[in-house]
């Protein structure tokens, strides 16, 4: 009997059989394609590769509004768009529903109104919506319609009327039809965040009307089942329909709303997908969420408890497959909603299948994949997959393997465990040597603060895979050219990393670096200046806050940490130390000099400004070991500059550079 005899067990939606309890939810990276107006190569890689990584559903969005590529918006200018207008564009469309079943997969069309024409989440009463229909504005001169929320500065919104409310609901429904002939077996809808149309008129804290379309929920949830209805009506009973749905809220839905919505949708809506009540809830990461903590599982277990018909699937974090298995085997779920998790681990079934759960590449929760930057470059990336985004090529690029080959790798961080376990992988006897008592190398700071859970379980991952492989650890061991001299390598790979620089500041000597803080704090005084704005500069003051202390960082930006992943990550990041005791910052400063007790800097006006401090840290960046490992060449007919020590980068790049000395030995 399988250990995931749950997981992956069929289930039946009406007629359709799911082959897993597992579904992909719409999570297109943003970067996989050019300017081409159909799914190319890269899109249908990617979903197919899905479907073959065991999800029993892949959803697919509706993006054909041309016009974003006029947006102001970096991102939704770059974003894949399908031209509908050519007919030959639903040649490739249904090529991509062709492949997905070709796994036994079930193809979902995603439909996502947005109340406005560029997408908005953080929704609040007090917002101004315009409702944009296929290139068409909902409007009454200048004046802009919603469900009946209340425009900046106070003046009252026209709420839709029943003509148009029946025209979004038909435009809708044929969206749905039209792609069903294109082979699309479901649809999904998005009705969570207050973020749509449909999720504002469910939410009660959004929806003021008092017609029949508001007040209670079963008025409240009238438009999206009215639509249900029509999909159902033009697509066929055994069409099903998924609702992404927000369980309850904070002053809005409740959960008994929420069962009593269930009960009423039943025959009409399939699957509910349990949303949390903001996106940054839903994206969690190492500073709004734990190892076992899934903020939607209670709603979901709730909604599943009451006896729905409705088959009910938590959504948000949900990777580790032992946890998987044990909510749906205690009958909290029937489905299991991912993202991430079919990302960043291309052989996730397959581990499943051969009851290797432990084997499965844990997800860092950085956000990446999502959107990794909105100023370049303008890739998909996966930081612990480095095959992301060049996924469908990468066959070419890996060398085939001609024999085993005796292969060294000089430095236990990131990047040479990586390293070596890839070329275990390959069928090579490898050899890793680091010169401390502990594998990790910047990982190993992790420990001490307790937003970092994700990469400490990422880091104890490679170790226990490394063990598992068979690779020859050599603990302090600092790899010289003694070491390496008339061994009979046949290839090295130098992962020897990077060492903090302090900046070029009068006194600096005085000065902590980043990387001897952490583990430290009890011998750094009460009140600490960090000089430095970056991610890791805004973590170390965390920590310090976290630890009793007070922090201020100063930063010349003109925002903390502004290279942090911008889409959900940068604002939980914010919200985490927001919430911090004695966390405070000074933007646009330069930091003039440090002394005993004070440091002074040059104020956004130009005003020289003393704080008095106990302890300092100051960031100046990385300095990479590239004279060491230059020095480590001549040892082995293939030499490899790997991680930190070829250029400073992220543990993204280490992963990367790993692949691609692994692929050609």
């Amino acid at each position: 009997m399988s250990k995931y005899k749950h997981i992956l067990s069929p289930v039946k939606v009406g007629n359709m059989v799911l082959k897993s309890r597992l579904v992909s939810a719409n999570s297109l990276p943003h970067f996989l394609q050019g300017p081409e107006t159909y799914p190319t190569e890269q899109i249908m890689h990617h979903l197919t590769s899905i479907a073959k990584n065991g999800a029993a559903i892949v959803t697919f969005a509706d993006w054909t509004n041309m016009a974003q590529r006029e947006s102001f918006n970096e991102d939704g200018r770059r974003f894949p768009m399908y031209d509908l207008s050519d007919p030959s564009v639903e040649n490739y469309i249904c090529q991509l529903a062709e492949t997905v079943h070709y796994y036994d997969s079930r193809l979902s069309l995603a439909i996502m109104p947005f109340a406005a024409p560029d997408p908005i989440y953080d929704v609040c009463e007090t917002e101004a919506v315009v409702f944009n229909l296929n290139n068409k504005n909902f409007r009454d001169g200048q004046d802009d319609y919603d469900v009946g929320m209340m425009l900046r500065g106070g003046k009252a919104a026209k709420q839709l009327n029943h003509e148009q409310i029946a025209e979004i609901v038909e435009y809708y429904a044929q969206r749905a039809r039209y792609y069903q002939t294109m082979g699309f077996d479901m649809v999904t809808i998005h009705c969570a965040y207050r973020a749509t149309l449909f999720a504002r008129f469910i939410s009660a804290k959004t929806n003021k009307r008092t017609d029949e379309y508001g007040g209670c929920i079963e008025n409240r949830a009238r438009m999206i089942l009215e639509l249900c209805a029509r999909i159902k009506e033009l697509c066929g009973k055994d069409f099903p329909i998924e609702l992404q749905i927000t369980g309850s809220e904070t002053d809005g839905t409740t959960i008994e709303e929420t069962i009593e919505f269930a009960k009423i949708a039943e025959g009409l809506v399939d699957i509910f997908q349990f949303r949390a009540q903001t996106p940054n809830l839903n994206h969690p990461v190492g500073y709004n969420s734990t190892d076992d903590d899934y903020a939607t599982l209670a709603d979901c277990a709730a909604v599943k408890a009451s006896g729905t018909k409705i088959l009910c699937e938590p959504i948000g974090g949900y990777q580790d497959p032992d946890d998987m298995e044990r909510i749906l085997a205690s009958g909290q779920a029937d489905l299991i909603g991912a993202a991430r998790a079919f990302i960043v681990d291309p052989d996730f079934y397959k581990k499943l299948i051969e009851d290797r759960g432990e084997d499965v590449l844990p997800c860092v929760r950085c956000n990446k994949c999502h959107v990794p930057s909105l100023d370049g470059k303008w890739i998909s990336i996966c930081t612990v997959n480095p095959a992301m985004g060049i996924a469908h090529k990468i066959e070419k690029y890996l060398e085939p393997v001609s024999g085993v080959k005796k292969v060294a790798v000089a430095g236990g961080g990131p990047a040479g465990m990586r390293a070596a376990l890839m070329c275990a992988e390959r069928g090579h006897n490898v050899t890793l040597f680091e010169k401390s008592d502990a594998l990790g190398g910047q990982l190993r700071i992790m420990d001490h603060a307790s937003f970092k859970w994700p990469l400490v379980k990422y880091r104890e991952f490679l170790k226990a895979q490394l063990k598992k492989a068979g690779v020859d650890i050599r603990l302090n061991c600092e790899v010289t050219a003694e070491t390496l001299d008339g061994q009979g390598y046949d290839a090295v790979i130098l992962a020897l990393g990077a060492t903090p620089k302090k900046p070029n500041i009068p006194g600096v000597e005085k000065a902590w670096d980043i990387l001897s803080v952490f583990g430290n704090e009890a011998k750094l005084g009460k009140n600490v200046v960090v000089i430095g704005g970056s991610e890791s500069g805004v973590e170390a003051a965390m920590y310090l806050c976290e630890n009793g202390h007070n922090a201020t960082v100063l930063t010349r930006q003109s925002s903390l940490a502004p290279e942090a992943t911008p889409i959900h990550y940068r604002e939980i990041m914010q919200e985490a130390y927001c919430a911090l005791n004695g966390f405070d910052a000074v933007l646009e400063a330069t930091t003039t000099e440090i002394g005993d007790g004070y440091v002074k800097y040059i104020d956004c006006d130009g005003n020289e400004q003393t704080i008095a401090c106990d302890s300092v840290v100051a960031l100046g960046g990385m300095e990479a070991h590239q004279d060491e490992a230059i020095a480590l060449h001549g040892f082995a007919a293939r030499t490899f500059m790997i991680g930190d020590c070829r250029q400073v980068g992220c543990i993204r790049d280490c992963n990367r550079t790993a692949l691609a000395a692994s692929g050609q030995i």
